[in-house]
């Protein structure tokens, strides 16, 4: 007797006639659903960036009311902006995929691995092999270079791990779409322990330039992460040559070092000494990529709905 078929969202059995789109088989809600008019890439990127930034401005507001804090109310709030932006931004990657959101087991260990092997090894290899913080300064030009290929090809090789490690060979990589989401929390992985360990090593930080700063690197670190996933997504469902991943990670990896050398500025002022100006390069470098990265994908999902059409 053959096994039933059932639902690729929610795994509960279908009767005939089947839903299907290409090799997926829905339900009657999921599939319609999935056939709902989407609000478009860039109008709910837009409005992810409003909501992010309504966020950053009522902390900063607050910040002013209350006062400088110091000790533990300083470091509690630090973990509170590391934490918070993080989620909203994985709320809304994983949302950007309808046609068949991923197992959140799989979001999860994506994240966590990323996570894990930031702190194992990525700082590790920064700061102890490499010691970056010890010469990557003497001058404009180092420090660039130094950004670009050490802490840039080391966050983006973690990120391309993460995702190769746990969902690369299994059936839940099953379109283009999902490269780009796993790649995004493998990002907000990295991001994570990056501002978690900047709060600690700072002692908490100054809440209305530190939200901004760590909503920036979570935003940042996650459209990289896209970027790579794109390019991993591209060379499993279209074939590319061999060399097509190593460039996704050259890429990813220039951005990324070119995003910590402008707001380098603001590590080595413990975000208190001035930092907006670095912030606000950081802001635009964020967001041209995070543009980009929206236009990637709604590239991947019109060619993702083209071929389950046909």
């Amino acid at each position: 007797m053959a096994k039933p078929l059932t639902c690729c969202i929610c795994h509960e059995p279908v009767e005939p006639p089947y839903k299907i789109l290409g090799q997926r088989v829905y339900c009657e809600r999921h599939y319609a659903r999935v056939n709902k008019p989407h609000q478009g890439f860039w109008r709910a990127g837009v409005l992810q960036i409003v909501a992010m930034s309504v966020f950053a401005i009522v902390v900063t507001v607050i910040a002013e009311s209350i006062g400088a804090l110091e000790g533990t109310p300083l470091i509690i709030a630090g973990l509170f902006l590391a934490i918070v932006p993080t989620a909203l931004w994985l709320v809304y990657f994983y949302q950007q995929d309808r046609l068949e959101p991923e197992p959140k087991t799989k979001i999860a260990a994506v994240f966590l691995l990323a996570l894990i092997l930031t702190d194992f090894i990525g700082l590790r290899l920064i700061h102890e092999w490499f010691r970056f913080d010890d010469w990557a300064g003497v001058n404009r030009m180092t420090s660039l270079l130094a950004s670009i290929f050490i802490i840039g090809f080391t966050f983006e090789a973690i990120k391309y791990l993460a995702i190769r490690l746990t969902v690369w060979t299994t059936e839940e990589f099953d379109e283009r779409m999902d490269g780009i989401v796993y790649g995004t929390v493998a990002g907000l992985g990295v991001a994570t322990l990056l501002n978690l360990n900047h709060i600690i090593a700072n002692q908490g930080v100054a809440l209305g330039p530190g939200v901004v700063y760590t909503v920036t690197t979570a935003l940042a670190q996650a459209s990289f992460g896209g970027v790579l996933g794109y390019f991993m997504a591209q060379a499993k469902f279209e074939h590319k040559p061999i060399w097509w991943v190593p460039l996704g990670v050259c890429v990813s990896a220039v951005l990324n070092g070119f995003f910590t050398w402008v707001i380098d500025e603001v590590s080595a002022a413990g975000l208190t000494v001035e930092p907006w100006r670095s912030l606000a390069m950081g802001v635009i470098v964020a967001l041209v990529v995070f543009g980009a990265l929206i236009a990637l994908m709604q590239r991947a999902h019109t060619l993702t709905s083209q071929t389950a059409n046909r």
